[in-house]
């Protein structure tokens, strides 16, 4: 299976739907302006991909799932600008570009993040989806993003700063700031198509494995990679002395931790399998294969 061309092909996907977006959403605001240059910096649009995916393993089409990932890459976005200011992670560089606070200023930034949280409701309330699919898609954004979700998660891992945490207490940080982020990716794609609570926990699953992974490689390739190659500063882990599996593990145990989440978040999906659930499996494998 030729995973690039696949997530090539569904990436265009769904940037034709958030050009298309936002050329219908446009308010010519500045909040505007600046959420949306944050919105079009790229990246690999993986949590759309996979919320795709995930409507596709339900039996259901790619195009079904563009709202649900439209509104998860928002929640996404809003993260990042929030975790580029100054008070968090200081970035002054995201995807290869100035952050939204070093294009636009700070108070414009918080406020374009906080935009971003409404208008992925907004999204979500829009969508052609039957009612009952979107109250569950609202509620699983409110429970992942909240006090036991990614919100928590990045004030766990701020107050953790300078600290040696056991490896539970860094997995519990990950599983908040990023595994709740691919739940949310797998859940709302599968309940977009179905209401089969047994299949959709499988995939749920599979996005808990699979956000611990991510979240160990990205941490693997901020010690190995350059700012050129992740479009995004690197090092900065060591030097805000970031709780990490790199720092519980060192390099080589973090690559093992990591190749463990990623087998786990593949089991996870063995059965049934699929086109589109072969496809989520190559991509945790070719996730993995950026740091051995």
């Amino acid at each position: 299976m030729d995973i690039v061309r696949l997530t090539a092909g569904k990436k265009k996907i769904f940037e034709d739907f958030l050009r298309s977006y936002l050329a219908r959403a446009d308010s010519g605001s500045g909040i505007f302006e600046a959420f949306s240059y944050s919105l079009t910096a790229g990246g690999k649009r993986l949590r759309p991909i996979l919320t795709m995916l995930a409507c596709e393993c339900m039996g259901g089409k790619e195009s079904d799932a563009l709202p649900a990932g439209l509104a998860i890459e928002m929640i996404h976005t809003f993260s990042l600008i929030h975790d580029d200011l100054p008070a968090l992670d200081n970035d002054d560089l995201r995807r290869g570009r100035p952050t939204c606070h070093a294009k636009f200023g700070e108070a414009t930034a918080i406020l374009a993040g906080d935009a971003l949280i409404f208008q992925a409701l907004s999204v979500i309330n829009s969508s052609p989806y039957q009612e009952d699919v979107k109250l569950d898609i609202l509620k699983c954004i409110s429970d992942v993003c909240g006090v036991e979700g990614l919100v928590q998660g990045e004030y766990r891992d701020v107050v953790a700063e300078g600290k040696d945490l056991s490896l539970d207490e860094i997995e519990d940080i990950y599983r908040k700031k990023t595994s709740r982020l691919f739940e949310l990716c797998m859940y709302a794609g599968a309940r977009v198509a179905s209401a089969d609570a047994e299949k959709i926990g499988r995939l749920v699953r599979y996005g808990t494995y699979l956000g611990l992974a991510f979240q160990a490689i990205d941490d693997i390739l901020d010690m190995t990679s350059s700012e050129e190659i992740l479009g995004k500063s690197s090092g900065k882990d060591l030097v805000q002395g970031k709780a990490t599996v790199v720092k519980a593990l060192g390099l080589d145990g973090a690559r093992l931790w990591a190749g463990e989440m990623t087998s786990r978040a593949v089991s996870s999906i063995d059965h049934p399998d699929n086109g589109a659930s072969s496809s989520l499996k190559e991509i945790a494998r070719w996730m993995l294969k950026r740091v051995m």
